[in-house]
């Protein structure tokens, strides 16, 4: 048996679609994480902003002067 792995957008009609028709079919099991993995850029981002948050390196700005 091989493996295969497929990424998708889980928003795409069609990629729904084709995942549909491949459940239908005996010899594919489909299986699913349940975790999907994040973005590494977007990860070390948060972590560089958790750090810079609890050296105290932060500004805070009023609602009301975020639009102006």
């Amino acid at each position: 048996m091989a493996t295969i792995t497929l990424q998708y957008d889980a928003r795409s009609t069609s990629a729904k679609r084709l995942l549909e028709y491949l459940r239908t079919l005996s010899f594919i099991k489909i299986s699913e994480d349940a975790a999907p993995e994040y973005d590494p850029e977007m990860v070390a981002k948060v972590k560089r902003g958790q750090a810079a948050f609890a050296r105290g390196d932060y500004k805070i700005i009023k609602t009301e002067e975020l639009w102006n």
